[in-house]
């Protein structure tokens, strides 16, 4: 007998094609839809939406992969992923966003609520030229003074 620690993230239920659910969802273990969602969703797990799947929704989740319709506002404590053929219509709320080629997204993306760690400074951007010109103001760099 063969003992394994149970993953929150396995997928161990599915919407699919032509199911249509209207309302509140919440689920322990990861969840996939090729259906229909309008509503909001809760969950500390993944929840992937599939390439026939279309959601809208306001999302609290641990995970997400998007391959197939989403609208609304997704809030991941962990990561949302957007292969090829998804497409969001929405804002995204996350520390790791992941869009893969051909992927749409037409939103914000806010990746600053992700808590920093002892000793950890926030995520800086640093505008670095190849003449040069590192370390000086975006307004130096981009030649405006």
């Amino acid at each position: 007998m063969k003992f394994t620690k149970d993953n929150q993230d396995d997928i161990l239920s599915n919407l699919g094609e032509g199911v249509e659910l209207v309302g509140e969802l919440t689920f322990t273990h990861g969840l996939r839809s090729d259906g229909t969602i309008k509503g909001q969703i809760r969950s500390e797990s993944l929840f992937a939406i599939g390439q026939k799947g279309k959601v809208e929704a306001e999302i609290t989740i641990k995970r997400m992969t998007i391959n197939g319709e989403f609208r609304g506002t997704i809030r991941a404590s962990e990561r949302v992923e957007i292969h090829k053929e998804g497409k969001v219509y929405g804002d995204i709320y996350t520390p790791c966003l992941i869009i893969e080629a051909g992927a749409i997204f037409e939103g914000k993306c806010n990746m600053t609520e992700r808590r920093t760690g002892r000793g950890e400074e926030p995520s800086i951007l640093k505008v670095v030229d190849s003449g040069g010109e590192a370390g000086k103001s975006p307004q130096h760099a981009a030649g405006k003074q």
